[in-house]
């Protein structure tokens, strides 16, 4: 709850940007899609109008009539000629001075030239020129000549004839063209003419190739670009007024669809999760989702997971009362199978003959394994280390079981193997669950330190002799009891000096692992044996769990960890 009260922007307004944008995108595409269309459509006829015009009406004009022109104008004659008219504002000057001029032009030409008909008043009015700029959409024609790079003006009726031989403004659109070359249509703009479409078409000589200056023709552009501009604008307003209409909308539709609903559910699943410690099927969420979609199935999954959250709750409560009432059980059984161990009493407490101490440290709340130890008459101790098959209460009982036999089948006085094929017959004869134990035996004369002992597949025992330290007694191994019925077992003598010890355990000591699954083994515990010589019984012991310990380091353990250990002190004491 405390996460919902944390946003800051609802889904319907990031859903609603995420639209939006989405709408903006495509009308601006189709925006400048429709404009450049529109204005290459605009342009095009406006580029092939111009171009056509200067291409066709090159034709009519008389290129050596031009060249004779230019020749007259580019001199310094002229240029002074010029430069009086302009300072005194007289155009005539230079009218009365290019018809001085006139008879040499006639003079050179031959009798049967076709232009005899040159004036110099047709040229300055340019009748041609006007007729040209007459054209639908045609703004200026002009006749220029273009020498090293400059742009000189021969003939335009728009600036008369003050205009001859002015040089062109240069513009960076006609720049890398050579002298009097054909110029493609190329639109220009400048404070002066405005927007200008241009075309310009060389006059060329047909007999010699040669050229003699250029046709220019310009249209005016200033009403197509101020119509694009026109049009682009109201397309804008046009997405303008048409987004806002559709995030109105889009507002609206995923408020109603989406997330009002969504808020519903919302609201509803964090009155469930108000952290009650009880749930009733009257919890579960009702909102009222008329819609069949994806939110509708998200409201069914809800109800139907509240549903087995209520389910689950009351099982867990069963669940965790019977596991309360197990937990009990377990601990009254655990106490009971301790207290089935036996403990040094007054009695052997008393045997200075010899020390003894034992542990068991069950890998569950109840283990399998167990120890005895008892005196079977005044000169004689019984010693008893065995493991079932199996973990848990099954095994506890069996062991339980296990244990009562082989010890009352030892007091009736019968040898190690006698206790052991008594005891294996009578498991035997009633194992259902088809377990079984393994069993090591050893009866200790306490006078003697004569010690008789039988295997029923146990670990071998670890004999301490003073002189020789820690090894393993590798005895012949019986089977295990419980399996087979009938079984005998072979004994075996030892012979304990004052000072030598006996200690037995039960496999979960070899194979104790750690998080790498490595085996403890029984090399680790004869090293932990022969590091310290403080070998009294429990010094023994306590030495190799604290080395399992070390090695095993918090690894979960999943067998027993039983160990029994005898010091014989001889029958002096």
């Amino acid at each position: 709850m405390d996460e919902i009260g944390k946003r800051r922007v609802s889904l319907s307004v990031k859903l609603s940007a995420v639209t939006t944008g989405m709408i903006l995108l495509v009308a601006l595409g189709l925006m400048i899609i429709t404009n450049m269309l529109y204005s290459n459509k605009i342009r095009s006829m406006y580029y092939d109008l111009a171009e056509s015009t200067a291409r066709t009406n090159v034709e009519y004009l008389v290129p050596r009539e031009y060249e004779y022109f230019w020749s007259l104008i580019d001199t310094d004659e002229f240029r002074e000629i010029h430069k009086k008219a302009e300072q005194t504002g007289d155009e005539t000057i230079i009218t009365d001075w290019m018809k001085s001029k006139e008879s040499g032009y006639y003079r050179d030409m031959p009798e049967e030239s076709d232009h005899y008909s040159l004036y110099f008043d047709y040229l300055v009015d340019s009748e041609v020129l006007e007729q040209i700029q007459s054209q639908a959409n045609i703004k200026y024609a002009y006749v220029q000549y273009m020498k090293d790079g400059v742009t000189y003006n021969i003939i335009d009726p728009d600036l008369g004839v003050m205009g001859i031989g002015t040089i062109e403004e240069d513009m960076p659109e006609f720049e890398g063209y050579g002298d009097n070359q054909r110029i493609p249509t190329t639109v220009s703009h400048t404070e002066e003419y405005g927007w200008l479409c241009s075309a310009y078409e060389p006059i060329v000589d047909e007999d010699t190739g040669e050229t003699f200056g250029m046709l220019g023709i310009d249209i005016d552009m200033d009403t197509i670009v101020r119509e694009t501009r026109w049009f682009l604008l109201n397309s804008l307003v046009f997405v303008i007024v048409l987004t806002g209409v559709c995030i109105a909308v889009d507002l609206y539709l995923i408020r109603r669809i989406a997330t009002r609903p969504l808020g519903l559910l919302a609201k509803a699943t964090g009155d469930f999760a108000t952290g009650k410690a009880e749930y009733t099927k009257e919890d579960v969420i009702k909102v009222d989702i008329r819609s069949h979609d994806e939110i509708k199935d998200l409201y069914l999954e809800i109800r139907d997971m509240q549903e087995r959250i209520v389910d689950y709750m009351g099982d867990l409560a069963r669940y965790t009362s019977e596991k309360e009432r197990r937990n009990t059980e377990m601990g009254l059984a655990a106490n009971i199978q301790s207290g089935m161990l036996p403990r040094i009493d007054s009695v052997l407490s008393e045997r200075k003959e010899f020390d003894l101490y034992a542990s068991m440290n069950p890998a569950k709340d109840v283990g399998g394994d167990f120890y005895d130890f008892f005196l079977v008459n005044n000169t004689h101790l019984a010693l008893v280390i065995a493991d079932v098959s199996g973990k848990g209460v099954p095994a506890a009982l069996f062991m339980m079981a296990s244990m009562i036999l082989i010890r009352d089948h030892a007091k009736m006085g019968g040898s190690p193997s006698e206790i052991l094929e008594a005891a294996n017959n009578q498991i035997c004869g009633n194992n259902n669950a088809d377990m079984f134990v393994t069993v090591w035996i050893g009866l200790l004369d306490i006078s003697t330190g004569h010690l008789v002992c039988a295997n029923a597949g146990h670990e071998y025992p670890v004999i301490y002799r003073k002189d020789k330290g820690f090894a393993f007694y590798k005895d012949k191994h019986g089977t295990a009891v419980g399996t087979i019925e009938g079984v005998k077992y072979r004994e075996y003598e030892i012979e304990l000096d004052p000072g030598d010890a006996v200690l037995v355990y039960t496999d979960g000591v070899p194979e104790a692992s750690n998080e790498s699954e490595e085996f403890y083994g029984t090399g680790r515990l004869l090293e932990a044996l022969n590091l310290n010589s403080e070998n009294t019984p429990e010094g023994m012991i306590n030495r190799v769990k604290r080395d399992v310990d070390g090695f095993v380091n918090g690894a979960e353990q999943f067998d027993d960890l039983t160990m029994l250990c005898l010091t014989y002190n001889g029958a002096r004491i």
